[in-house]
Order: structure tokens, then C-alpha cells, then sequence
């Protein structure tokens, strides 16, 4: 006889695409396969190795415009409740967090991700990503009356992948490319805070050559623009305490990527 038993009957959390252009199977059924899997991730993580968690998605209509899906959630009886409201609302509550952070809505992500999260998550919304017009429409039901509802459209769901995309890029980019603390030297520069071109700089420690340099952001660029004014100098004549990202081409160092900079270790390399 099986221990496990549905809870939360009366709850459904349902998953309706409406689309414009007809959903390739490969892409709804890796959508779907994908939301299952950090469906589980998710329950996993709340509870302990003696809980039994399945889930079951069903799809519940198929129709012109719409393909609807219900996921149902089963859980031991051990635990009637696993959370206030249910594990559903919980979970349609963090779909929402982790959409609003690839959004650019919050800082930072509301769990910690993996490379095979973010793409689990890419795949998740590649139905949406690739039909212009079209949305996904997540919901959980008690008894029939909404009670968390969210929605996402194909525009959001571009802007969402394109982040997924810097994000895994960054997790693949080798760490021996990463340098810690090392003093870097303006060779050239216009600092133009709006562009990226014209500046070039030297790390002794990494190449005699001065390469080109990008920011991981402009605040960077601002902080190294106007560093603490004690030190009666200005910035192109100081040497700065970066964390960079070497770029090469065919083995050969060619641009540095400012991952961050130390202001409290900015010197005026002149003195002895």
C-alpha cells in the first residue's frame, strides 16, 4: 500500500501558454519536463529524506490559442501541510521571485542557482521566448478562486534569457582567466562613462602590452573616475587594485574585463 497521499486537494496550480504561432513539441514537452524538475528541487530542499514527494503534471486542455497544464502534488501524510497556503503557492510565489531577478526587478536571485537551474529555467520559457505575442500565465486555485497568479509575455521572456545566457557564460568562463588583486595602470583612456572604447591599460603581472579594457559595470568606471581626493592626483596618473577577466584570442592576452577595484588600495605609483 502506497504512503502517499495528495494534499491540499482543493489546490491546482495551473500553467496556460497562450500562444500565436503553433508550440513545437520538442520545446512544450523540455518546458514542461524542466518545470517538473524544479518543482521537485524545490520540495526537496524544504523537507527531509523521509518525506516522499511525486509530482504529475496533466495536461487539461489543448485548443487553439491556449495549451493549459495542471500540476498535481502529492506529498506523505506525515506532513498535511508543508507550508502556510500549500506548496504550490509557495512555489508560484518563488517562480515569481526567480522571474522578477532575471527581469532586472530585484538584486539578487531569491535562491542560489546552478548552471543546470538557469538552464532548466531557459527552457521554461523558450515557448514564450520564441513567439512573439505570445505569454504564460501561471496560477494556483483553491476551490476554483485564484489565490497567486503571475504572468510573464514574450518580450519579458527574451529579456529573461538573455540573462540566463551572460549568467551561464560567466559560470563556463575558466577561472585560470580570473585575476585577483592585481595593480593596473592607465596607458590611454577618455573615460567616456557611456562607452567602452579608447581605454587601455597595463598589468604588468599578466602582459608588458597595454590591452584594451571593459567594465562589468559603470559604477566601476565611476569609482576609478574619481577616486579619494587625498591622494592629489588625478586618476590617470594613479595605479588601481582591480579583479580582472583576461580575455585572449588564439592563447594571447588582448582585453581585460574590470570584475571589481579595491579604492582603499589606489596609489600614486610614483612614490617610493
Amino acid at each position: 500500500m502506497s504512503n502517499l497521499i495528495e494534499i491540499d486537494l482543493s489546490k491546482k496550480l495551473e500553467i496556460k501558454i497562450d500562444n500565436r504561432k503553433p508550440v513545437g513539441l520538442e520545446d512544450l514537452s523540455l518546458s514542461l519536463l524542466s518545470f517538473n524538475k524544479q518543482f521537485h528541487k524545490f520540495v526537496d530542499s524544504e523537507t527531509d529524506e523521509l518525506t516522499d514527494i511525486s509530482s504529475e503534471l496533466l495536461i487539461k486542455e489543448v485548443r487553439k490559442g491556449s495549451i493549459v497544464i495542471e500540476l498535481v502534488s502529492q506529498a506523505s501524510p506525515i506532513i498535511p501541510l508543508l507550508w502556510e497556503g500549500g506548496s504550490l503557492v509557495q512555489w508560484t510565489s518563488l517562480i515569481q521571485n526567480v522571474c522578477n531577478w532575471l527581469l532586472g526587478n530585484t538584486d539578487s536571485a531569491p535562491k542560489d542557482m546552478t548552471k543546470q537551474d538557469l538552464q532548466d529555467w531557459n527552457k521554461i520559457i523558450e515557448p514564450i521566448a520564441k513567439d512573439n505575442g505570445s505569454q504564460m500565465n501561471i496560477n494556483v486555485s483553491d476551490g476554483g478562486k485564484v489565490i497567486n497568479n503571475f504572468v510573464f509575455n514574450s518580450t519579458e521572456a527574451a529579456v529573461m534569457q538573455n540573462k540566463i545566457s551572460r549568467l551561464v557564460e560567466k559560470i563556463d568562463t575558466p577561472e585560470e582567466n580570473k585575476h585577483l588583486k592585481k595593480v593596473m595602470y592607465w596607458y590611454q583612456t577618455k573615460f567616456d562613462s557611456s562607452s567602452d572604447t579608447g581605454n587601455k591599460a597595463i598589468i604588468d603581472d599578466i602582459s608588458k602590452s597595454a590591452l584594451k579594457v571593459i567594465f562589468e559595470n559603470n559604477a566601476l568606471k565611476e569609482g576609478m573616475l574619481h577616486p579619494d581626493s587625498s591622494l592629489k592626483k588625478p586618476w590617470q596618473e594613479l595605479a588601481f587594485v582591480v579583479d580582472v577577466e583576461v580575455q585572449t584570442v588564439r592563447g594571447r592576452p588582448k582585453m581585460y574585463k574590470v570584475l571589481n577595484y579595491y579604492p582603499e588600495y589606489t596609489f600614486d605609483p610614483n612614490d617610493e
